[in-house]
């Protein structure tokens, strides 16, 4: 299974009242000074569609976001292409990537304090109906390579939810049973 197009979307756990149009600034900050991996192109804002993508960063290699699919606010990365060849260092460029977006978007002097990241609840999914299919196949072959990644990473048993709805990206929800913070995985990936 070809993964380079794989998401990484880690949940907040803190920060879901932060008005989305204080993103967009930040994200502008973060192409002047080059603060992410990647060549940051631009910001889109899409503040309007309900439950959507967001705030953009769009980059060559990925899109970073702030991204509030089905009610859950979150920082995704959606890896369109990967340096890396292999399943476990595709997911590994994006984990890194969306982890680093966390680190940055957490220290930044006008969310201090008021936007915290939850790297225990994940969501990882394939964007490339072609590779995937919401299939035991795709499932099995997703799997993997998450659970002996993210067992290693955190030290800890992990549950998988795999996405049952045949419309929607073949993906899981991953729960990590060991509390953890984007420090914690930042170094080891």
């Amino acid at each position: 299974m070809n993964l380079q197009k794989i998401n990484v979307k880690i949940y907040l756990e803190k920060g879901q009242e932060i008005p989305m149009n204080t993103f967009i600034p930040i994200f502008h900050r973060f192409i002047q000074k080059n603060l992410l991996e990647g060549m940051l192109v631009d910001v889109a804002e899409y503040t309007h569609v309900h439950e959507g993508p967001g705030v953009l960063l769009i980059a060559h290699e990925g899109n970073y976001s702030v991204d509030e699919t089905e009610g859950r606010r979150g920082m995704l990365y959606n890896q369109k292409r990967a340096p890396a060849k292999g399943g476990e260092d595709h997911l590994k460029t994006a984990l890194r990537r969306a982890l680093k977006a966390c680190e940055v978007l957490e220290k930044e002097p006008e969310l201090a304090g008021k936007l915290k990241f939850n790297p225990s609840r994940l969501r990882i999914f394939v964007n490339d109906r072609l590779e995937t299919s919401n299939k035991n196949r795709g499932f099995s072959e997703l799997e993997e390579v998450i659970r002996p990644l993210f067992e290693k990473l955190s030290g800890s048993s992990i549950k998988l939810v795999p996405e049952m709805e045949p419309q929607k990206l073949t993906g899981f929800e991953v729960e990590i049973e060991k509390p953890l913070t984007v420090q914690d995985l930042i170094g080891k990936v």
